[in-house]
Protein backbone atom coordinates (compact mmCIF):
# COMPACT_ATOMS: atom_id res chain seq x y z
CA UNK A 1 0.00 0.00 0.00
CA UNK A 2 1.67 3.61 -1.08
CA UNK A 3 2.40 5.92 2.37
CA UNK A 4 -0.36 8.12 1.46
CA UNK A 5 -3.33 5.81 0.99
CA UNK A 6 -2.40 4.02 3.95
CA UNK A 7 -1.66 7.23 5.82
CA UNK A 8 -5.23 9.10 4.70
CA UNK A 9 -6.92 5.55 6.58
CA UNK A 10 -4.95 5.70 9.38
CA UNK A 11 -5.51 9.30 10.07
CA UNK A 12 -9.52 9.02 9.68
CA UNK A 13 -8.75 6.68 11.95
CA UNK A 14 -7.07 7.98 14.52
CA UNK A 15 -10.00 10.67 14.63
CA UNK A 16 -11.57 8.68 16.56
CA UNK A 17 -9.15 9.31 19.04
CA UNK A 18 -10.14 13.29 19.69
CA UNK A 19 -13.43 13.09 21.68
CA UNK A 20 -11.21 10.41 24.32
CA UNK A 21 -8.09 12.86 24.56
CA UNK A 22 -10.90 15.56 25.86
CA UNK A 23 -11.94 13.92 28.13
CA UNK A 24 -8.92 11.97 29.49
CA UNK A 25 -7.00 15.86 30.03
CA UNK A 26 -7.01 16.72 33.55
CA UNK A 27 -6.05 18.79 36.34
CA UNK A 28 -2.56 17.98 36.59
CA UNK A 29 -2.01 18.68 40.90
CA UNK A 30 -5.44 16.90 41.12
CA UNK A 31 -4.24 13.59 39.16
CA UNK A 32 -1.00 13.62 41.58
CA UNK A 33 -2.67 13.31 44.38
CA UNK A 34 -5.12 10.65 43.18
CA UNK A 35 -1.95 9.01 42.20
CA UNK A 36 -0.58 9.00 45.48
CA UNK A 37 -3.84 7.87 46.61
CA UNK A 38 -3.69 4.64 44.32
CA UNK A 39 0.20 3.70 44.84
CA UNK A 40 -0.33 4.19 48.92
CA UNK A 41 -3.33 1.76 48.92
CA UNK A 42 -1.86 -1.28 48.11
CA UNK A 43 -2.71 -5.16 48.98
CA UNK A 44 -0.42 -6.63 51.85
CA UNK A 45 2.19 -8.14 49.19
CA UNK A 46 3.04 -4.75 47.70
CA UNK A 47 3.30 -2.44 50.55
CA UNK A 48 4.11 0.75 48.28
CA UNK A 49 3.22 0.06 44.55
CA UNK A 50 -0.28 -1.59 44.12
CA UNK A 51 -1.38 -3.38 41.08
CA UNK A 52 -4.26 -1.36 40.68
CA UNK A 53 -1.36 2.03 40.32
CA UNK A 54 0.13 -0.57 37.54
CA UNK A 55 -2.80 -0.70 35.92
CA UNK A 56 -4.15 2.90 36.32
CA UNK A 57 -0.19 4.07 34.46
CA UNK A 58 -1.00 1.41 31.98
CA UNK A 59 -4.18 2.91 30.63
CA UNK A 60 -2.10 6.48 30.86
CA UNK A 61 0.33 4.82 28.63
CA UNK A 62 -2.33 4.34 26.37
CA UNK A 63 -3.85 7.49 25.84
CA UNK A 64 -0.26 9.18 25.95
CA UNK A 65 0.56 7.06 22.96
CA UNK A 66 -2.49 7.48 20.62
CA UNK A 67 -1.91 11.30 21.47
CA UNK A 68 1.74 10.59 19.85
CA UNK A 69 1.06 8.64 17.18
CA UNK A 70 -2.05 11.49 16.20
CA UNK A 71 0.91 13.94 16.36
CA UNK A 72 2.98 11.70 14.38
CA UNK A 73 0.51 10.65 11.36
CA UNK A 74 -0.67 14.43 11.43
CA UNK A 75 3.08 15.99 11.55
CA UNK A 76 2.33 18.04 14.49
CA UNK A 77 5.00 19.09 16.99
CA UNK A 78 7.60 17.07 15.25
CA UNK A 79 11.42 17.86 14.51
CA UNK A 80 12.63 15.38 11.57
CA UNK A 81 15.70 14.42 11.15
CA UNK A 82 17.22 16.34 8.39
CA UNK A 83 17.01 12.56 5.92
CA UNK A 84 13.28 12.66 6.48
CA UNK A 85 13.06 15.93 5.09
CA UNK A 86 15.09 15.28 2.17
CA UNK A 87 13.67 11.59 1.53
CA UNK A 88 10.07 11.97 1.43
CA UNK A 89 9.08 8.39 1.43
CA UNK A 90 10.95 7.43 4.28
CA UNK A 91 9.00 6.66 6.88
CA UNK A 92 10.95 8.41 10.15
CA UNK A 93 10.14 7.12 13.67
CA UNK A 94 9.19 8.92 17.10
CA UNK A 95 12.14 8.80 19.61
CA UNK A 96 12.11 11.30 21.86
CA UNK A 97 11.98 15.48 22.77
CA UNK A 98 14.02 17.65 21.53
CA UNK A 99 14.45 20.65 20.22
CA UNK A 100 11.13 21.64 21.38
CA UNK A 101 9.33 19.36 19.41
CA UNK A 102 8.66 15.43 18.84
CA UNK A 103 12.05 14.02 17.51
CA UNK A 104 11.70 11.97 14.40
CA UNK A 105 14.42 9.63 13.81
CA UNK A 106 15.83 8.26 10.09
CA UNK A 107 15.84 4.83 9.02
CA UNK A 108 18.04 1.92 10.77
CA UNK A 109 19.05 3.42 13.83
CA UNK A 110 18.86 0.95 17.14
CA UNK A 111 16.12 2.66 18.79
CA UNK A 112 13.21 2.36 15.98
CA UNK A 113 11.65 -0.96 17.16
CA UNK A 114 10.47 0.87 20.53
CA UNK A 115 8.07 2.92 19.67
CA UNK A 116 5.92 0.29 17.73
CA UNK A 117 7.11 -1.96 20.23
CA UNK A 118 5.90 -0.21 23.06
CA UNK A 119 2.56 -0.33 21.20
CA UNK A 120 2.40 -3.61 21.37
CA UNK A 121 2.80 -4.34 24.59
CA UNK A 122 0.29 -2.03 25.41
CA UNK A 123 -2.02 -3.72 22.53
CA UNK A 124 -0.75 -6.85 24.31
CA UNK A 125 -1.94 -6.07 28.08
CA UNK A 126 -5.34 -4.82 27.09
CA UNK A 127 -7.20 -6.54 29.65
CA UNK A 128 -6.11 -4.43 32.65
CA UNK A 129 -6.94 -0.77 30.35
CA UNK A 130 -9.60 0.94 30.38
CA UNK A 131 -10.46 1.54 26.52
CA UNK A 132 -12.84 3.95 24.64
CA UNK A 133 -14.10 4.08 20.69
CA UNK A 134 -11.96 2.97 18.23
CA UNK A 135 -8.34 2.91 20.68
CA UNK A 136 -7.60 -0.64 19.99
CA UNK A 137 -7.84 -0.51 16.41
CA UNK A 138 -6.18 2.90 15.56
CA UNK A 139 -3.06 1.62 17.95
CA UNK A 140 -3.20 -1.61 15.84
CA UNK A 141 -2.93 0.17 12.75
CA UNK A 142 0.00 2.63 13.72
CA UNK A 143 1.83 -0.49 15.21
CA UNK A 144 1.56 -2.09 12.05
CA UNK A 145 2.62 0.80 10.27
CA UNK A 146 5.32 1.17 11.72
CA UNK A 147 6.50 -2.24 11.94
CA UNK A 148 6.79 -2.28 7.95
CA UNK A 149 9.56 -0.14 8.05
CA UNK A 150 11.63 -2.94 10.21
CA UNK A 151 11.45 -5.50 8.01
CA UNK A 152 14.58 -4.35 5.80
CA UNK A 153 16.67 -4.22 9.26
CA UNK A 154 16.66 -8.19 9.37
CA UNK A 155 19.21 -8.48 7.07
CA UNK A 156 21.23 -5.77 8.16
CA UNK A 157 24.12 -7.61 9.60
CA UNK A 158 26.31 -4.12 10.32
CA UNK A 159 24.43 -3.67 13.73
CA UNK A 160 24.57 -5.64 16.79
CA UNK A 161 21.40 -4.12 18.23
CA UNK A 162 18.95 -6.30 16.15
CA UNK A 163 17.58 -7.58 19.61
CA UNK A 164 16.50 -4.27 20.06
CA UNK A 165 15.41 -3.76 16.75
CA UNK A 166 13.43 -6.79 15.94
CA UNK A 167 12.84 -8.30 18.94
CA UNK A 168 11.43 -5.51 20.73
CA UNK A 169 9.02 -5.01 18.15
CA UNK A 170 8.24 -7.76 15.70
CA UNK A 171 8.49 -10.17 19.15
CA UNK A 172 6.22 -8.04 21.16
CA UNK A 173 3.74 -8.26 18.37
CA UNK A 174 3.50 -11.63 18.42
CA UNK A 175 1.87 -11.70 22.34
CA UNK A 176 -0.84 -10.09 21.14
CA UNK A 177 -3.92 -11.89 20.28
CA UNK A 178 -5.52 -9.57 18.37
CA UNK A 179 -2.28 -9.82 15.25
CA UNK A 180 -3.59 -11.57 11.98
CA UNK A 181 -2.25 -14.64 10.92
CA UNK A 182 -0.48 -13.24 8.05
CA UNK A 183 1.25 -10.48 9.76
CA UNK A 184 1.89 -13.38 12.39
CA UNK A 185 3.73 -15.25 9.69
CA UNK A 186 5.44 -12.56 8.21
CA UNK A 187 6.81 -11.34 12.07
CA UNK A 188 8.25 -14.69 12.82
CA UNK A 189 9.85 -14.96 9.48
CA UNK A 190 11.86 -11.40 10.16
CA UNK A 191 12.93 -12.42 13.28
CA UNK A 192 14.36 -15.91 12.01
CA UNK A 193 16.05 -14.04 9.68
CA UNK A 194 17.37 -11.40 12.17
CA UNK A 195 18.50 -14.04 14.35
CA UNK A 196 20.80 -15.57 11.88
CA UNK A 197 21.98 -11.72 10.19
CA UNK A 198 23.05 -11.41 14.60
CA UNK A 199 24.60 -14.69 14.36
CA UNK A 200 27.26 -13.36 11.50
CA UNK A 201 28.81 -10.95 13.90
CA UNK A 202 29.75 -13.28 16.73
CA UNK A 203 33.12 -14.98 16.05
CA UNK A 204 34.19 -18.40 17.72
CA UNK A 205 37.69 -17.22 18.55
CA UNK A 206 36.49 -13.72 20.33
CA UNK A 207 33.54 -16.11 21.93
CA UNK A 208 31.38 -12.89 21.35
CA UNK A 209 29.34 -10.64 19.22
CA UNK A 210 31.09 -7.97 18.20
CA UNK A 211 29.36 -4.68 18.75
CA UNK A 212 30.62 -1.55 16.89
CA UNK A 213 32.51 -1.51 13.27
CA UNK A 214 32.94 1.98 13.53
CA UNK A 215 35.87 3.50 14.59
CA UNK A 216 36.10 6.01 17.26
CA UNK A 217 36.87 9.34 16.36
CA UNK A 218 36.32 12.58 18.62
CA UNK A 219 34.45 15.54 17.36
CA UNK A 220 35.81 18.87 17.73
CA UNK A 221 34.47 22.69 16.82
CA UNK A 222 37.02 24.63 15.21
CA UNK A 223 36.50 28.19 12.81
CA UNK A 224 37.31 27.23 9.20
CA UNK A 225 38.12 30.35 7.10
CA UNK A 226 35.68 31.95 9.62
CA UNK A 227 33.38 29.96 9.34
CA UNK A 228 32.04 27.94 12.80
CA UNK A 229 32.66 24.05 11.42
CA UNK A 230 32.49 20.93 13.33
CA UNK A 231 34.48 17.62 12.28
CA UNK A 232 35.86 14.11 13.28
CA UNK A 233 39.06 13.23 14.27
CA UNK A 234 40.56 9.85 14.92
CA UNK A 235 42.32 8.28 17.57
CA UNK A 236 45.94 7.20 18.14
CA UNK A 237 44.53 4.02 19.39
CA UNK A 238 40.79 2.80 18.52
CA UNK A 239 39.70 -0.38 19.73
CA UNK A 240 39.80 -3.05 17.21
CA UNK A 241 36.90 -5.65 18.92
CA UNK A 242 34.47 -3.73 20.70
CA UNK A 243 32.12 -5.22 22.70
CA UNK A 244 29.22 -2.98 25.01
CA UNK A 245 27.54 -3.98 28.18
CA UNK A 246 24.08 -3.04 25.76
CA UNK A 247 24.77 -6.52 23.64
CA UNK A 248 23.50 -8.15 26.85
CA UNK A 249 20.27 -7.44 26.05
CA UNK A 250 20.27 -8.71 22.27
CA UNK A 251 21.03 -12.43 23.59
CA UNK A 252 17.43 -13.16 24.82
CA UNK A 253 16.51 -12.82 20.77
CA UNK A 254 18.67 -15.48 20.32
CA UNK A 255 17.51 -17.28 23.65
CA UNK A 256 14.17 -17.12 22.06
CA UNK A 257 14.56 -19.73 19.04
CA UNK A 258 15.45 -23.39 19.57
CA UNK A 259 18.97 -23.10 17.43
CA UNK A 260 21.83 -24.61 19.60
CA UNK A 261 24.16 -23.01 18.02
CA UNK A 262 21.99 -19.60 19.13
CA UNK A 263 22.19 -20.84 22.66
CA UNK A 264 25.83 -21.14 22.61
CA UNK A 265 26.81 -18.34 21.05
CA UNK A 266 24.20 -16.24 23.65
CA UNK A 267 25.86 -18.08 26.66
CA UNK A 268 29.38 -17.68 25.30
CA UNK A 269 28.52 -14.32 24.96
CA UNK A 270 27.21 -13.63 28.44
CA UNK A 271 30.38 -15.44 29.83
CA UNK A 272 32.90 -13.13 28.60
CA UNK A 273 31.17 -10.19 29.75
CA UNK A 274 30.72 -11.69 32.86
CA UNK A 275 34.35 -12.03 33.22
CA UNK A 276 35.89 -8.91 31.42
CA UNK A 277 33.18 -6.25 31.99
CA UNK A 278 33.01 -5.41 35.35
CA UNK A 279 35.09 -3.22 37.62
CA UNK A 280 34.78 -2.59 41.38
CA UNK A 281 34.68 1.09 42.91
CA UNK A 282 37.80 2.40 44.62
CA UNK A 283 35.50 2.68 47.99
CA UNK A 284 34.44 -0.73 47.53
CA UNK A 285 37.19 -2.62 49.11
CA UNK A 286 35.52 -5.78 50.25
CA UNK A 287 34.81 -5.36 46.48
CA UNK A 288 30.98 -6.34 46.86
CA UNK A 289 29.44 -4.28 44.32
CA UNK A 290 30.60 -4.84 40.97
CA UNK A 291 30.29 -2.32 38.25
CA UNK A 292 29.71 -2.58 34.58
CA UNK A 293 31.97 -0.86 32.17
CA UNK A 294 29.95 -0.03 29.04
CA UNK A 295 32.82 -1.01 26.40
CA UNK A 296 35.41 -3.48 26.35
CA UNK A 297 37.99 -3.77 23.63
CA UNK A 298 38.92 -7.80 22.99
CA UNK A 299 41.39 -6.59 20.73
CA UNK A 300 43.40 -4.77 23.26
CA UNK A 301 41.92 -6.31 25.79
CA UNK A 302 40.88 -3.54 27.58
CA UNK A 303 38.22 -1.88 29.43
CA UNK A 304 36.76 1.58 28.72
CA UNK A 305 33.00 3.46 28.73
CA UNK A 306 32.12 5.00 25.52
CA UNK A 307 29.28 6.53 28.09
CA UNK A 308 29.43 7.64 31.28
CA UNK A 309 31.57 10.44 33.06
CA UNK A 310 34.78 8.92 32.20
CA UNK A 311 36.07 5.24 31.18
CA UNK A 312 36.03 4.38 35.03
CA UNK A 313 32.39 5.30 36.60
CA UNK A 314 28.70 3.90 36.94
CA UNK A 315 27.04 4.39 33.79
CA UNK A 316 23.29 4.51 34.94
CA UNK A 317 21.62 2.73 32.07
CA UNK A 318 24.38 0.55 31.80
CA UNK A 319 23.76 -1.02 34.81
CA UNK A 320 20.57 -1.62 33.78
CA UNK A 321 21.49 -3.39 30.28
CA UNK A 322 23.76 -5.48 32.90
CA UNK A 323 20.96 -6.47 34.93
CA UNK A 324 18.26 -6.97 33.05
CA UNK A 325 20.89 -9.07 30.11
CA UNK A 326 21.46 -11.83 33.22
CA UNK A 327 18.15 -12.22 33.99
CA UNK A 328 17.20 -12.95 30.97
CA UNK A 329 20.63 -15.78 30.79
CA UNK A 330 19.62 -17.25 33.94
CA UNK A 331 16.00 -17.56 33.11
CA UNK A 332 17.05 -18.92 29.97
CA UNK A 333 19.68 -21.48 31.49
CA UNK A 334 16.23 -23.29 32.31
CA UNK A 335 15.89 -24.07 29.05
CA UNK A 336 19.42 -24.53 27.71
CA UNK A 337 19.63 -26.73 24.78
CA UNK A 338 23.57 -26.50 25.38
CA UNK A 339 25.49 -28.22 28.59
CA UNK A 340 26.14 -25.49 30.94
CA UNK A 341 28.76 -27.18 32.82
CA UNK A 342 31.61 -25.34 31.32
CA UNK A 343 30.44 -21.87 31.89
CA UNK A 344 30.35 -19.61 35.09
CA UNK A 345 27.70 -19.32 37.72
CA UNK A 346 25.48 -16.78 36.17
CA UNK A 347 22.88 -16.97 38.90
CA UNK A 348 25.52 -16.05 41.81
CA UNK A 349 26.72 -13.11 39.24
CA UNK A 350 23.31 -12.11 38.38
CA UNK A 351 23.04 -11.79 42.41
CA UNK A 352 26.27 -9.54 42.63
CA UNK A 353 25.05 -7.41 40.18
CA UNK A 354 21.51 -6.67 41.66
CA UNK A 355 23.84 -6.04 45.25
CA UNK A 356 25.61 -3.19 43.08
CA UNK A 357 22.23 -1.91 42.29
CA UNK A 358 20.42 -2.41 45.11
CA UNK A 359 23.43 -0.61 47.08
CA UNK A 360 23.82 2.22 44.29
CA UNK A 361 20.03 3.36 44.44
CA UNK A 362 20.10 3.88 48.50
CA UNK A 363 20.78 7.42 47.50
CA UNK A 364 17.79 7.83 45.60
CA UNK A 365 15.13 4.83 43.37
CA UNK A 366 15.81 7.30 40.03
CA UNK A 367 19.90 7.63 39.65
CA UNK A 368 21.78 10.38 38.14
CA UNK A 369 22.72 9.46 34.62
CA UNK A 370 25.60 8.40 35.82
CA UNK A 371 25.51 6.90 39.32
CA UNK A 372 29.49 8.96 39.91
CA UNK A 373 27.80 12.53 38.40
CA UNK A 374 27.22 13.90 41.88
CA UNK A 375 30.46 12.64 43.68
CA UNK A 376 32.60 16.03 44.13
CA UNK A 377 35.34 14.35 42.63
CA UNK A 378 33.52 13.56 39.13
CA UNK A 379 35.95 15.68 37.57
CA UNK A 380 38.60 13.22 37.96
CA UNK A 381 36.62 10.45 36.58
CA UNK A 382 35.87 12.64 33.38
CA UNK A 383 39.29 13.59 32.65
CA UNK A 384 41.14 10.31 33.84
CA UNK A 385 42.63 8.68 30.80
CA UNK A 386 44.51 6.43 31.70
CA UNK A 387 46.50 3.95 28.88
CA UNK A 388 45.74 1.43 30.81
CA UNK A 389 41.74 2.02 29.50
CA UNK A 390 40.65 2.02 25.63
CA UNK A 391 41.34 6.00 26.64
CA UNK A 392 38.74 8.01 24.74
CA UNK A 393 35.18 8.48 25.87
CA UNK A 394 32.42 10.64 25.14
CA UNK A 395 32.49 13.08 27.83
CA UNK A 396 36.09 14.70 26.76
CA UNK A 397 34.84 16.31 24.00
CA UNK A 398 31.29 17.67 25.70
CA UNK A 399 31.90 21.36 25.62
CA UNK A 400 29.82 23.99 27.19
CA UNK A 401 27.85 25.16 24.30
CA UNK A 402 27.42 21.37 22.76
CA UNK A 403 24.48 21.18 25.37
CA UNK A 404 21.53 23.51 27.22
CA UNK A 405 22.88 26.20 29.63
CA UNK A 406 21.02 25.15 32.61
CA UNK A 407 22.67 21.41 32.37
CA UNK A 408 25.73 20.19 34.30
CA UNK A 409 26.86 16.63 33.86
CA UNK A 410 28.52 15.97 36.53
CA UNK A 411 30.10 18.18 39.60
CA UNK A 412 33.65 19.93 38.71
CA UNK A 413 32.54 20.16 35.20
CA UNK A 414 35.01 22.24 33.07
CA UNK A 415 36.97 22.67 30.13
CA UNK A 416 39.39 19.88 30.18
CA UNK A 417 42.89 19.65 28.78
CA UNK A 418 44.34 16.63 27.48
CA UNK A 419 47.27 15.14 25.66
CA UNK A 420 47.29 15.41 22.00
CA UNK A 421 48.71 12.33 21.72
CA UNK A 422 45.16 10.64 21.84
CA UNK A 423 44.56 11.65 18.22
CA UNK A 424 46.48 10.36 15.06
CA UNK A 425 49.22 11.75 13.72
CA UNK A 426 47.02 12.71 10.81
CA UNK A 427 44.23 14.37 13.34
CA UNK A 428 46.59 16.48 14.62
CA UNK A 429 48.28 17.82 11.38
CA UNK A 430 44.87 18.59 10.42
CA UNK A 431 44.27 21.01 13.57
CA UNK A 432 47.56 22.87 13.17
CA UNK A 433 46.59 26.11 13.61
CA UNK A 434 43.40 25.84 13.96
CA UNK A 435 41.33 27.74 17.06
CA UNK A 436 38.02 26.35 18.44
CA UNK A 437 35.32 27.74 19.27
CA UNK A 438 35.98 29.78 22.38
CA UNK A 439 38.61 31.26 20.64
CA UNK A 440 42.07 29.82 21.50
CA UNK A 441 43.83 27.39 19.45
CA UNK A 442 42.66 23.88 20.19
CA UNK A 443 46.83 22.40 20.21
CA UNK A 444 48.99 24.08 22.35
CA UNK A 445 51.85 21.97 22.81
CA UNK A 446 51.23 18.92 23.59
CA UNK A 447 48.37 19.83 24.55
CA UNK A 448 44.85 18.88 23.15
CA UNK A 449 42.07 21.64 24.12
CA UNK A 450 39.10 20.95 22.35
CA UNK A 451 37.08 23.86 24.91
CA UNK A 452 39.34 26.15 25.45
CA UNK A 453 40.42 27.23 28.56
CA UNK A 454 37.43 29.86 30.26
CA UNK A 455 35.41 28.18 32.96
CA UNK A 456 31.75 27.30 31.98
CA UNK A 457 28.92 29.82 32.57
CA UNK A 458 27.26 28.81 36.26
CA UNK A 459 24.15 28.50 34.90
CA UNK A 460 24.92 24.94 34.12
CA UNK A 461 23.45 23.41 37.39
CA UNK A 462 21.40 20.77 36.91
CA UNK A 463 22.74 17.42 37.20
CA UNK A 464 20.07 14.98 34.83
CA UNK A 465 18.84 12.05 36.00
CA UNK A 466 18.00 8.80 33.79
CA UNK A 467 14.37 7.45 34.40
CA UNK A 468 14.79 5.18 31.66
CA UNK A 469 17.58 3.08 33.74
CA UNK A 470 14.99 3.36 36.35
CA UNK A 471 12.42 1.35 34.42
CA UNK A 472 15.01 -1.29 33.17
CA UNK A 473 15.75 -1.88 36.59
CA UNK A 474 12.30 -2.39 37.59
CA UNK A 475 11.03 -4.70 34.32
CA UNK A 476 14.40 -6.67 35.53
CA UNK A 477 13.35 -7.09 38.88
CA UNK A 478 10.25 -8.02 38.57
CA UNK A 479 10.96 -10.39 35.65
CA UNK A 480 13.29 -12.29 38.13
CA UNK A 481 10.97 -12.24 40.98
CA UNK A 482 8.54 -13.93 38.86
CA UNK A 483 10.43 -16.63 37.87
CA UNK A 484 12.45 -17.33 40.53
CA UNK A 485 11.97 -20.09 43.34
CA UNK A 486 14.00 -18.64 46.09
CA UNK A 487 11.76 -16.49 48.23
CA UNK A 488 14.05 -14.04 49.58
CA UNK A 489 15.23 -13.59 46.35
CA UNK A 490 11.67 -12.88 45.25
CA UNK A 491 11.38 -10.77 47.83
CA UNK A 492 14.19 -8.37 47.45
CA UNK A 493 13.88 -7.86 43.95
CA UNK A 494 9.90 -7.25 43.86
CA UNK A 495 9.91 -4.67 46.61
CA UNK A 496 12.73 -2.55 45.29
CA UNK A 497 11.12 -2.72 41.96
CA UNK A 498 7.71 -1.38 43.78
CA UNK A 499 9.53 1.26 45.25
CA UNK A 500 11.31 2.43 42.11
CA UNK A 501 7.51 2.31 40.63
CA UNK A 502 6.30 4.52 43.11
CA UNK A 503 8.58 7.08 42.59
CA UNK A 504 8.12 6.98 38.56
CA UNK A 505 5.11 7.07 38.67
CA UNK A 506 4.27 9.71 41.82
CA UNK A 507 7.13 11.71 40.34
CA UNK A 508 8.18 11.47 36.80
CA UNK A 509 5.12 10.67 34.89
CA UNK A 510 5.14 13.34 32.52
CA UNK A 511 1.48 14.64 33.83
CA UNK A 512 3.20 14.91 37.35
CA UNK A 513 6.56 15.50 36.77
CA UNK A 514 7.55 19.30 38.25
CA UNK A 515 11.16 19.37 36.77
CA UNK A 516 10.33 18.13 33.10
CA UNK A 517 9.82 19.51 29.86
CA UNK A 518 6.49 21.19 29.69
CA UNK A 519 5.61 20.03 26.45
CA UNK A 520 6.37 16.25 27.21
CA UNK A 521 2.76 15.53 28.41
CA UNK A 522 0.55 17.08 25.23
CA UNK A 523 3.17 15.69 22.76
CA UNK A 524 2.51 12.01 24.30
CA UNK A 525 5.07 11.06 25.98
CA UNK A 526 4.80 9.07 28.92
CA UNK A 527 7.93 9.39 31.38
CA UNK A 528 10.19 12.31 31.76
CA UNK A 529 13.74 12.99 32.53
CA UNK A 530 15.12 11.07 30.84
CA UNK A 531 19.12 11.24 29.54
CA UNK A 532 20.28 9.50 26.55
CA UNK A 533 23.68 10.32 24.87
CA UNK A 534 25.18 12.95 27.25
CA UNK A 535 28.83 12.67 25.44
CA UNK A 536 27.37 13.43 22.50
CA UNK A 537 24.86 16.29 24.08
CA UNK A 538 21.98 14.06 22.83
CA UNK A 539 18.75 13.25 24.68
CA UNK A 540 19.48 15.27 27.82
CA UNK A 541 16.91 15.67 30.63
CA UNK A 542 14.11 14.47 28.03
CA UNK A 543 11.48 11.78 27.02
CA UNK A 544 13.16 8.94 24.92
CA UNK A 545 11.06 6.41 23.49
CA UNK A 546 13.14 3.20 25.44
CA UNK A 547 12.06 4.55 28.68
CA UNK A 548 8.40 4.70 27.92
CA UNK A 549 9.14 0.87 26.74
CA UNK A 550 10.61 -0.22 30.12
CA UNK A 551 8.21 1.80 32.01
CA UNK A 552 4.69 0.50 30.19
CA UNK A 553 6.82 -3.16 30.68
CA UNK A 554 6.96 -2.64 34.15
CA UNK A 555 3.72 -2.10 34.66
CA UNK A 556 3.26 -5.27 32.97
CA UNK A 557 5.82 -7.04 34.78
CA UNK A 558 4.35 -6.10 38.02
CA UNK A 559 0.72 -7.61 37.21
CA UNK A 560 2.43 -10.81 36.01
CA UNK A 561 4.82 -10.99 39.34
CA UNK A 562 1.43 -10.40 41.35
CA UNK A 563 -0.67 -13.22 39.46
CA UNK A 564 2.09 -15.29 39.95
CA UNK A 565 1.83 -15.04 43.45
CA UNK A 566 -1.57 -16.35 43.54
CA UNK A 567 -0.63 -20.11 41.47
Amino acid sequence: MKKSVYLSALITSCLAVIGCSKQTEVNVPQQASEVAKTVASSNKSSPVFSVDAAKENLTFAKDQYLKLLDHALNERHLHPKPACIEDKTMICVPRSEEHGGIFMEEKAKWTNGFFPGAIWKILSAKQHINWANNQEQTLFDGAKYYQQTLFSEAKRGSTHDLGFILYDSFGEALNYDGLDDANRKAYVEALETGRATLATRYRDEKGLIRSWDWIPRMRIKTIENGEKAIDMYTLSNPWTYPVIVDNMMNLEFLFASDSKRYHEIAFNHAKHTSINHYFYDESDTNKQYPLSYHVFDYGAHKPGNWQGIGNVSAWARGQGWSLYGFVTVVEAMQKANIDLANYPDFHAHLQRVFGSVEHLLQDGYVPYWDFFAARDNAYEIAENISSDTTVFHGVLALCGNSIEDFIKPYEGYRPMTLNASMLSDESLARLKGKESWYGEPVIQGDKLLPCGTKPYPKSHKKIPRDTSAAAIYAAAMYRYATFTKNQDEKKRYSELADKIMAELSTHYRTDRSKNGRPNSYDFGFVLAEATGDMGNGGEIDTPIIYGDFYFIEANVRKIEFQNSLKQ
